[in-house]
């Protein structure tokens, strides 16, 4: 990785940084991470845009996975599954209209347990 990484954004479970010196985006989300050039990038935007999650829903409804929406990786055994509300986040840190994340994240989305002692 270059040492010119800038955060674009973040959520609860992911964030996307983008390297200007090599022009590659590092998409971290859940227990995943990518690294695409722009094209690959738009390309992945395009198919989330097009993604139909309650086809898939409905396709693996008899299925007691939780999570029923894959996304194919070019390994042809290997899916990314998500359910709908991370695909709604994965949209929403990919900036695809229609779904929202937040610029910075929030303290009450960091998954972490304190005390006041």
């Amino acid at each position: 990785m270059c040492d010119k990484i800038i955060p674009l954004k973040q959520t609860k479970n992911g964030f996307l940084l983008h390297c200007t010196c090599c022009e590659t985006y590092h998409l971290t989300f859940g227990h995943f991470y990518l690294e695409l050039n722009r094209k690959e990038m738009e390309h992945f935007k395009t198919y989330l845009e097009h993604l139909d999650p309650l086809y898939w829903e409905n396709f693996y409804c008899s299925c007691s996975m939780k999570r029923k929406i894959p996304i194919p990786t070019l390994q042809l055994n290997l899916h990314i599954m998500l359910n709908r509300s991370e695909l709604e986040e994965l949209k929403g840190l990919l900036g695809i209209s229609g779904a929202s994340a937040q610029e910075l994240i929030k303290a009450e989305n960091v998954d972490y347990s304190y005390s006041k002692n």
